[in-house]
Formats: C-alpha cells, sequence, structure tokens
C-alpha cells in the first residue's frame, strides 16, 4: 500500500462504519496520476439522501493534506447540473476518474453514470442579442486596456492578464464550449496529458490557442498590446465582426 493509500485509510476510519455513510470516492492527482508536491487527496463521502446537512474539510494526515467532501446523493446531482450551467464539468469529471473505495447500496455507481451524461450534454447557443452584448464587451475591454497603455500606467500588467483571461471567457461562450479555469489555461492549451487528464477536448482554434499563450509570454507591452488587438479582432471577426460607430441592441425589459 502506498503512503497516500495509508493516510487515506487512516483518515476515513472515522467515517466508513457511520450509519448514513452510504459510498465513498477518492478523485484527483493521486488517482489519474502525476500528482505534485501540493496534490491534496480528494475524497467524496456520500451519506444517506435523508440527511439535511453536508460538510467540507480539510485534515493533514502523514503529512497528506485530504481534502473532503460529504454530501447526499442529492446534493451531487444538483453540483452537476450547476457545473453544467456554469460551463464546467469539475464534479462530473471527478466521479467518472475517482476510484471507488465504497458503495454499499450502488448509489455511487449510478452518480458515475449519470456524471458520464451530464458530461456529453451540449451547451445552448449563445442568444443573438447576448452574443452582440459580449462582443461589445470585447470591445469594451480592449478600449480600456489601450487606455491604460496610452497612459503609461503602472497596473497595465494587472489589467493586461484579467483582460486577457475574459478575452477568453467570453470567446468559449461564444463558441458554446466549457471553460477552463484561468490557473489551468497554459496547461489547457499546450499540454496533451492535461487534456487526456482531465477529460478535455483540445480549444477548437488553434490560431487563438497559440496567440493566446504568445500574449501570456509577451516580454513587453508592445509585444502584449499588438497580440491582444489581433486576438480580439479574430474573435470579432469569427463572429460577425464589430463597428462601435452606430452600435446598438434592443431587448426585452429585466425586471425584479
Amino acid at each position: 500500500m502506498k503512503s497516500w493509500e495509508t493516510a487515506l485509510d487512516q483518515f476515513l476510519v472515522n467515517w466508513k462504519h457511520r450509519k448514513e455513510v452510504i459510498g465513498i470516492i477518492v478523485c484527483g492527482s493521486y488517482i489519474t496520476g502525476n500528482p505534485s508536491k501540493r496534490s491534496d487527496i480528494d475524497v467524496h463521502i456520500i451519506i444517506q439522501d435523508e440527511c439535511d446537512w453536508r460538510e467540507r474539510g480539510n485534515q493533514v494526515v502523514n503529512g497528506f493534506l485530504i481534502e473532503y467532501f460529504v454530501n447526499p446523493p442529492k446534493q451531487i446531482r444538483s453540483y452537476y447540473v450547476e457545473d453544467f450551467n456554469d460551463r464546467r464539468t469539475m464534479s462530473m469529471v471527478q466521479f467518472m476518474t475517482g476510484k471507488v473505495i465504497q458503495d454499499k447500496v450502488g448509489v455511487v455507481k449510478e452518480l458515475i453514470e449519470e456524471a458520464h451524461v451530464w458530461k456529453e450534454k451540449q451547451y445552448e447557443p449563445v442568444k443573438a442579442p447576448t452574443a452582440e452584448l459580449k462582443k461589445y464587451e470585447l470591445w469594451d475591454t480592449l478600449d480600456n486596456l489601450l487606455d491604460c497603455y496610452e497612459e503609461g500606467r503602472s497596473d497595465f500588467n494587472v489589467v493586461f492578464y484579467h483582460a486577457l483571461q475574459r478575452l477568453y471567457c467570453v470567446y468559449s461562450s461564444l463558441l458554446c464550449i466549457e471553460e477552463i479555469p484561468y490557473y489551468q489555461l497554459s496547461r489547457y492549451f499546450t499540454d496533451p496529458n492535461y487534456l487526456k487528464k482531465y477529460m478535455k477536448e483540445p480549444f477548437p482554434d488553434m490560431y487563438f490557442s497559440q496567440r493566446f499563450i504568445n500574449a501570456m509570454t509577451a516580454e513587453n507591452q508592445d509585444e502584449k498590446i499588438r497580440i491582444f488587438t489581433e486576438l480580439t479582432e479574430h474573435v470579432l471577426h469569427t463572429f460577425g465582426g464589430f463597428d462601435i460607430d452606430g452600435w446598438k441592441i434592443q431587448s426585452e425589459l429585466s425586471l425584479l
């Protein structure tokens, strides 16, 4: 038994035999491979649906950080819906790639099967008024960045990297694809092992991927502005172009 497995077993001693616990599944890099020195052990503890509580916590055992999540099945199913609506797949992938430790009534198997179904669902296309607002957002983001650049402001890098992340998020929503967390974008665009490990599809626009990495690694402000402008114009052109002169949009009221 590996040292991390010993630590996990020690942690689970207080959970395995509790009457409300009906399943346990361990997830993360210790299961999918190549854990780093900062990797924790993710473990989902499934309790009976009759329970009206959930718990999340962390505990260090034998030098390993264990992050645990205690939920009834109905809460896990709610996470699937929430993640899908946010164009994320984290909860589904954890169950799809996890290792079952305990499954007293077969509910963990059911949750894994449901995770596969949710993972394969297609996102709804962005409606035309929303798409136009997103295109305006791209123009506005570039305009604000140019203002920061031309004024020689000291916060340029902060504004630039935030703008770069927003550009990616807007483009992903227009493409109706999953949104990757900002701290994983470099690996997402460059590392095939990342795609396999986390069950991701490659970004469908190779030009954007390559230039995005160029923008992330650019060393001076002139180069950053040039690449960011190119990327913004590329996305706007892909979705029919954009001209701020005369731009307008009419939509229904949104009242509380």
